[in-house]
């Protein structure tokens, strides 16, 4: 499928998303769609798959005009997107999710989606491993990726737009979605790809077009451009400097966790036993769906402890039975900012008073609020820079900043940090780990949950395997190597 948007325009208000913006992709190519957080790289897209109308300029699918009516119009045309914010119904099954998402998929549920027998037969191409009859509420993050594309894959779209679609994948996982994009790429279906990950940029893409300040600004051939030249063209500027590494912590120890159970939504975990020293990175690595949300979530409050406890400063902070609250001194960034960390209809002003909000008077007064706002806003780059705009309103790179800027701002004892940087340019990407290591070097305990190997290996002082819920090894991230890390992950280390 031939795709041309030509002469793109978008308005919210004040805020000029695109201006003129001209964009093609061409059946049996990868474009890739890159650009800093806010560029318009999502909002072009969605103008595409019918969820925004353009204020001007022109839509055509193999030459016919496109009316851009709603996203069943785009289905029907052949058109299918991965968004970065899930549409799974959590209390289904696999396979019930699947087949909601086919025509007329209301008859479909029940004992006539059990003789789908072919609606998992993507899924099981991209995860064998998922069970179609499993409840999505018990999968990972990176599993339920998988799952929406195979929703988009199932509907026979010649036109597949994945939004960040390796932000929470492993290394493994990604690779396997790779090889899958190059199957449908031969197959002569056009592809478009947003992504801030430059190694994705290079595993598939054929051409890229780069997006900055709702304009076009590049396109061109992919082929022979390195990762500063596409930074060059992304931000205006030099790649930007990579941030200092801490100093090695002391021997305080801060946090505690002490043969810690729990059991959550994202799973179990049983017998943690951790020790964080004030100032130190201990990174969290693992395949999707060992036990590392429902540890961050026992450390933040979120899920009471079953068993052990977890320890801050001397004083017992979780215990079965003690009740699990969130904690004032522990600062929390979750996965899926936008179902876990924010109030999607409220403004961003009050998003980022939040972790205060006990405190604050009844009758809060509205300027005051947006004038301690702005500076939270400035300093991280949240765009649209509008303390009264609603946080819904925001692409997942700026949530994510959003959410940073709140948690990182309180000066806490312990950070939890679940994959902080998803869905960020690399400007962001640097500004938030900046912000996460200088707290640390202030005393603060960092406990970081990544599947970016490279960087949990250069920035961390110990990295913590989890395997199958439990802690299986813990490494000095300055004498380890990546395969070694990966051996213990994958459970094949001697």
């Amino acid at each position: 499928m031939h795709l041309r948007m030509e002469g793109i325009g978008k308005r919210f208000g004040a805020v000029a998303a695109l201006d003129g913006v001209s964009f093609e992709a061409l059946p049996g190519e990868v474009t890739a769609l890159v650009g800093e957080n806010g560029a318009g790289k999502s909002t072009l897209m969605k103008i595409l798959y019918g969820m925004h109308h353009a204020d001007s300029g022109s839509v055509t699918l193999d030459g016919v005009a496109l009316a851009g009516g709603s996203p069943r119009e785009a289905v029907a045309r052949g058109v299918g997107m991965v968004f970065q914010q899930f549409s799974l119904i959590p209390a289904l099954t696999v396979r019930e999710n699947l087949a909601l998402a086919l025509p007329h998929a209301p008859w479909l549920l029940g004992r006539g989606a059990r003789r789908l027998t072919d609606v998992a037969a993507r899924l099981r191409e991209l995860a064998p491993d998922i069970d179609p009859g499993q409840r999505v509420d018990q999968l990972s993050v990176g599993q339920m990726q998988l799952v929406e594309l195979a929703k988009v894959l199932n509907l026979q779209a010649r036109l597949i737009v994945l939004d960040e679609p390796t932000a929470v994948l492993a290394p493994a996982e990604a690779e396997r979605l790779w090889t899958l994009v190059r199957v449908l790429r031969e197959s002569g279906l056009a592809v478009i790809l947003i992504t801030h990950k430059l190694q994705d940029v290079h595993a598939c893409a054929d051409r890229i077009a780069v997006l900055r300040g709702g304009r076009l600004v590049a396109s061109q051939d992919a082929a022979g451009l390195d990762d500063a030249q596409i930074v060059s063209l992304m931000v205006g500027e030099h790649l930007p400097s990579p941030p200092s590494p801490v100093a090695d912590p002391g021997t305080t120890v801060r946090l505690w966790i002490k043969g810690a159970a729990a059991s959550g939504d994202a799973g179990k975990v049983t017998d943690i036993g951790l020790q964080l020293r004030a100032g130190e990175l201990l990174g969290v690595a693992g395949v999707s769906g060992n036990g590392q949300t429902t540890l961050a979530e026992a450390v933040a409050g979120i899920t009471p402890l079953t068993g052990g406890e977890i320890i801050l400063d001397g004083v017992q902070l979780r215990a079965p039975r003690l009740r699990s609250t969130p904690s004032q001194a522990v600062a929390y960034i979750p996965e899926q900012p936008l179902r876990n960390a924010v109030a999607p209809d409220l403004s961003l002003a009050i998003n980022l008073a939040l972790r205060r909000i006990s405190s604050l008077p009844f009758f809060p007064r509205r300027a005051a609020l947006q004038a301690q706002s702005r500076g939270l806003i400035q300093l991280y780059g949240v765009r649209p820079a509008d303390p009264q705009a609603q946080a819904q309103s925001l692409s997942g790179g700026n949530l994510q900043k959003l959410v940073a800027a709140r948690e990182l701002s309180s000066a806490p004892a312990v950070i939890v940090a679940c994959y902080p940087t998803m869905g960020l340019d690399v400007t962001a990407t640097a500004q938030i780990y900046e912000a996460l290591f200088e707290l640390a070097r202030r005393g603060s305990s960092v406990l970081w949950i990544s599947e970016d190997l490279g960087d949990l290996l250069r920035y961390s002082h110990r990295i913590a395997v989890m395997l199958g819920g439990r802690v299986v090894k813990v490494l000095d991230a300055r004498q380890t190597q990546a395969t070694e890390v990966g051996a213990w992950m994958t459970g094949s280390a001697s």
